[in-house]
């Protein structure tokens, strides 16, 4: 009997997905902190494992929407409330990198731009020295 190993590649995480999975973890880990409760009230109360709750709150993981669900019940009286505090708080995370992401696309089309009116004027030149020596 042959084994192989085959070791996939893990995608490598943006500046905003970093961004997301900080402020995700600061929310719930100031929430549960706020209301005393300990991971593994929260875990037995929602169905996700202690171990991955505490993931989450140092930004080791991301979460499934299925259990983030399941334990924003045990959080907030209504989930919703939750994604008010986290859309403040996100948006002021990630909008330096978003203007940092698009000054650099910005300046990459410029330095593209640039670069394909000089190679066109040299092909115009190029044609009118052919036409001229013809």
């Amino acid at each position: 009997m042959r084994f192989s190993l085959k070791f996939t590649r893990m995608k490598r995480k943006s500046d905003e997905e970093w961004a997301f999975d900080k402020t995700l973890a600061q929310i719930i880990q100031a929430r549960r902190s706020k209301l005393k409760l300990s991971q593994l009230f929260i875990s037995i109360r929602s169905g996700v494992s202690r171990i991955t709750i505490g993931k989450w709150e140092t930004g080791e993981k991301t979460p499934i929407a299925y259990d983030l669900y399941n334990v924003l019940k045990v959080l907030y009286k209504n989930p919703s409330e939750f994604w008010n505090d986290f859309y403040n708080t996100f948006e002021k995370s990630a909008s330096p990198i978003r203007e940092a992401a698009d000054k650099k696309k910005y300046l990459d089309y410029i330095a593209q731009s640039r670069k394909n009116k000089t190679a066109n004027n040299k092909n115009v030149k190029r044609s009118h020295q052919a036409s001229a020596e013809e």
